[in-house]
């Protein structure tokens, strides 16, 4: 049997080696006090102004407004439905109590039937998803935000668990 000599297992570096420790120069560069946290305590419009020109300064006044739109459409079920049209919003989730729930309502919408989705549209300028998964997903918002979701307590479980015992003890007596 001939003799074969054993491999040598490459030692690897530790992971701060010198070209990557030479990105590191400029790290404890950075902002002195946590913007976000100073955003928070931004009570009026003067210490807003003030804000922006120290943590925004290449924005202008339409800038600002951009910014603040933009912001507000990328979150418009939560910043302009939920908080302006409450009534509509729990309507709607009223609504969804039915038989076939939110399914139900969003396939009537799509159906071109008057409903409790179209009115809700009307009133809140909402745009309806083009799937109903979205629409479901909306509609868990909508709960969540007035805290009417469904809430996991593990009651159902131990139901299940609690029937299938009286079927065992059922069965073993038989």
């Amino acid at each position: 049997m001939p003799i074969t000599k054993k491999k040598k297992k490459k030692i690897i570096k530790s992971s701060t080696s010198k070209k990557q420790r030479r990105g590191l120069k400029n790290f404890d560069i950075g902002f002195i006090k946590n913007p976000y946290l100073e955003a928070a305590k931004v009570k009026d419009w003067k210490e807003l102004e003030k804000f922006i020109s120290i943590h925004a300064a290449a924005l202008g006044p339409a800038g600002v407004a951009y910014a603040s739109v933009k912001f507000v459409m990328d979150n418009y079920d939560e910043m302009k439905i939920c908080y302006e049209c409450e009534d509509a919003v729990l309507d709607l989730i009223d609504a969804t109590k039915i038989k076939g729930g939110a399914v139900k309502l969003f396939n009537d919408y799509q159906e071109g039937k008057k409903g409790p989705l179209a009115d809700f549209i009307l009133e809140t300028q909402y745009a309806p998803p083009r799937t109903i998964s979205t629409f479901q997903d909306h509609m868990t918002f909508f709960k969540d935000h007035f805290g009417l979701a469904r809430k996991n307590t593990g009651a159902y479980k131990e139901k299940q668990k609690l029937e299938a015992l009286e079927r065992i003890r059922k069965k073993n007596l038989k």
